[in-house]
């Protein structure tokens, strides 16, 4: 009795300890739910590709605004930002000098004041001045003593009356006396008189020591530096007149954008005191010398300035357009889309496409070249998508309340 109570014990151990090496798993082998996830991904399921997913509620969708436009491959023309300057068109600008001494007897022109070209701009009394008048006078009245002394020996030396070394004599006193009147015309020229001027002057003239000093260009008057009384010397720049109706913006090109910016290059130019116009302009000169201290090119703009609103010196920021070339790509262009479709989350960039109904899809992006409104996609898009240009922000701040509470529906 005993000896059978002992062999059932037996028989049912034995059978307990076969069931629970049949159940038990292997070393390493997962088991229960872990088990179950790891069967799921075998059978091809992506859980990333959910999270990148964000579905708007219709009634989220109807609160917000988002338009999308399609991934486009075109040209991308190769741009540039820099900052500039306004600057006066150097070769409409004089620097107004009088050329004798003497004391300022009148001013006519005022700061800020538009002339013409020959407008007097201020009168000087010059002692220098009336000296070469009367020296001209001299001169001519000399020259003409000679001339009429040279015609009469002729005739006397025609008749026999007068000896052939009288007629020499005449001769070269009438050539000497020439000369002294050119030298005397000739410093009336360099101090400014016209040949109607020179030709004008007269003995007894109580203005003939007045200097008109006249605007050399058509302009504004934008510096002037003298007052009535004052002694003046040729050196003195005593107006400056500028023509504002054309300008030059003056830029900084870094060598490493050297080879991106040529003569005849689109501009455009903005200003802090006018951020609502842009003035169009072209480059017309990139300099010839690399600095050395800041690696920079110093290069130039023209811009029209009809209505005078740009002023010299002041701050400007410049965009340049390469003139008829694309920024380097591949053949029939570069996938491209507006800046507005980029956002940056951590480290990178992405965008939202639309694949359904109020169903967009995140997408990481490698990015490529920028201008002031497009963006060169690398990778992360392909031609034809519609890729989410405004309201990227609002699918971004979605896409990271999802990452958060682990729904995907709003």
């Amino acid at each position: 009795m005993k000896f059978q109570t002992r062999r059932r014990w037996g028989a049912l151990c034995l059978a307990l300890l076969t069931l629970g090496c049949q159940a038990a798993p292997a070393p390493g082998e997962p088991h229960g739910h872990e088990a179950a996830r790891e069967e799921g991904h075998e059978d091809g399921h992506d859980d990333d590709h959910d999270d990148d997913r964000v579905v708007l509620a219709p009634g989220a969708a109807a609160r917000v605004t988002i338009s999308t436009t399609p991934v486009v491959r075109r040209d991308l023309l190769a741009e540039i930002s820099t900052t500039a300057e306004v600057g006066y068109d150097e070769d409409h600008l004089a620097h107004v000098t009088p050329r004798i001494s003497g004391r300022v007897h009148e001013v006519r022109a005022s700061l800020g004041q538009d002339v013409k070209t020959g407008q007097v701009l201020a009168i000087v009394d010059s002692t220098e001045l009336g000296h070469a008048k009367a020296e001209f006078l001299q001169s001519r009245a000399r020259a003409a003593l000679a001339r009429d002394t040279l015609t009469r020996e002729a005739r006397l030396a025609a008749d026999q009356i007068a000896a052939q070394s009288e007629l020499a004599a005449a001769r070269a006193a009438q050539a000497e006396a020439e000369s002294t009147l050119y030298t005397a015309q000739e410093t009336l020229r360099l101090y400014g008189l016209s040949p109607g001027q020179i030709e004008g002057v007269r003995p007894g003239d109580p203005r003939a020591a007045l200097y008109e000093l006249r605007a050399p260009v058509d302009g504004r008057v934008v510096d002037k530096h003298l007052t009535r009384g004052e002694i003046v010397e040729p050196k003195d720049p005593l107006f400056t007149v500028a023509d504002l109706r054309r300008v030059w913006i003056w830029i900084d090109v870094y060598e490493r954008d050297l080879a991106r910016v040529h003569a005849g290059d689109a501009a455009e130019v903005r200003t802090d005191a006018f951020p609502e116009r842009v003035f169009h302009g072209r480059v017309s000169y990139v300099g010839d010398r690399v600095e050395a201290a800041t690696r920079v090119v110093r290069s130039r703009i023209e811009v029209d300035n009809a209505d005078g609103i740009l002023r010299p010196g002041m701050f400007a920021r410049v965009r340049l357009t390469a003139a008829g070339s694309a920024a380097a790509g591949p053949a029939g262009g570069t996938l491209v889309v507006p800046v507005g479709a980029i956002q940056r989350s951590g480290e990178g960039f992405v965008a939202f496409v639309k694949v359904a109904e109020n169903t967009y899809l995140r997408r990481a992006l490698r990015l490529g070249r920028r201008t002031s409104d497009s963006v060169e996609i690398v990778d992360g898009l392909s031609a034809g998508e519609a890729v989410v240009s405004q309201g990227a922000f609002i699918l971004k701040s979605e896409a990271a309340k999802a990452s958060m509470g682990g729904g995907h529906e709003h």
